[in-house]
């Protein structure tokens, strides 16, 4: 599980780079989840690696991280479903309209978390 662990850390590690380079990447990112009801696959998604990160936070070098981590993607999944539909595409639409030096500073945000992952587990 650790593995998985590493794994999403090193796709957040890869998004935020990517981000940082092509910021206009990230607002095609929030239109395609914006889709129809795609959010609800999103919070699925991290439904599924807050668990992976709890299951795993035992065998961790810093299991606190780990299970900090799993806990906020584990609350953010289950937010999503609590939200309705229009209030969530509405924040999306927010932070679609920010300038590109604050989806460079988010970028760099989930580098940092995905760096802080690899290290952590």
């Amino acid at each position: 599980m650790i593995l998985l662990v590493k794994l999403i850390g090193i796709l957040m590690l890869c998004m935020g780079v990517i981000y940082i380079l092509n910021p206009a990447l990230m607002k095609k990112m929030i239109s395609f989840w914006k889709q129809d009801k795609r959010v609800y696959a999103g919070g699925l998604l991290r439904l599924l690696f807050g668990v992976i990160f709890l299951w795993s936070a035992a065998q961790a070098k810093l299991p606190a991280v780990i299970y900090v981590l799993g806990i906020l993607m584990l609350l953010g999944g289950v937010f999503i479903f609590i939200m309705r539909l229009e209030k969530i595409k509405r924040m999306l639409d927010w932070w679609d309209k920010k300038p590109d030096s604050i989806s460079r500073l988010i970028a760099i945000l989930i580098l940092a978390i995905g760096a802080l992952v690899i290290y952590s587990a």
